[in-house]
């Protein structure tokens, strides 16, 4: 098996999850849910095997790669890796869920119910199961894996195709990435608070963006590194 391979089918299960998401909740139309819910799941698929092709493109001609799944695949000793990535990982993430867990219970409430948001928009949520499969997974994929290395090989040749990947043009890919990941859901946040003012608009992107950020400075989630 081939890294790709492994990163296409976890990628198809995190798309597949969306199929256990309530769209219809947020859709007037009297459409099918589970019709609903297929169209719906047409863009993360189409979007997930883009960034799949362009991160197994451009990786590994600028020296990243997805070192636990790489030793996995072969006998270089993943547990080894795994060490080496968990505790950073798990500081940046209990770090984060703190903040966001301390600013939902004391203004995020508050921001949303201005919003807008109304009748069943307002309630709606993903399962568990989405979040960690397609959260954890296919938008790793996307942003991570198909993002980070796209910014990353465009500016390693505008830098003049250097032997490593400059520090600035890693930089600037991760910081890119993370931001075009936040907007991503700004569609959702209007559809779901048409209302939404500036505090609530500024939360979404930070919130999003800021993770991102501080794992791939971490190297964690795909482990980015230079060769």
């Amino acid at each position: 098996m081939r890294r790709w391979q492994v990163l296409l089918a976890a990628g198809a299960i995190g798309v597949a999850s969306l199929l256990l998401v309530p769209f219809e909740s947020l859709v007037p139309e009297p459409i099918p849910p589970f019709t609903l819910r297929l169209l719906a799941i047409i863009n993360p698929a189409l979007l997930t095997a883009i960034a799949l092709l362009v991160g197994e493109l451009t990786a590994r001609r600028i020296g990243l790669g997805a070192p636990l799944v790489d030793a996995w695949l072969q006998p270089k000793g993943a547990l080894a890796i795994l060490r080496r990535q968990l505790p950073p990982a798990l500081i940046v993430g209990v770090a984060v869920a703190a903040i966001l867990v301390l600013y939902g219970i004391t203004v995020g409430d508050r921001l949303i119910a201005g919003a807008g948001a109304q009748g069943a928009s307002a309630s709606f949520d993903l399962p568990l199961a989405a979040k960690l499969l397609y959260g954890g997974i296919v938008e790793e994929l996307i942003t991570r894996w198909g993002l980070v290395s796209l910014i990353a090989w465009l500016g390693w040749r505008v830098a003049g195709r250097p032997e490593r990947l400059p520090r600035a043009a890693a930089a600037v890919a991760i910081i890119a990435a993370a931001g075009l990941f936040a907007a991503g859901h700004l569609p959702l946040l209007f559809l779901i608070a048409p209302d939404a003012h500036a505090g609530v608009v500024v939360a979404v992107l930070a919130a999003n963006a800021l993770p991102g950020i501080l794992l791939a400075c971490c190297t964690c989630g795909m482990g980015w590194r230079r060769r």
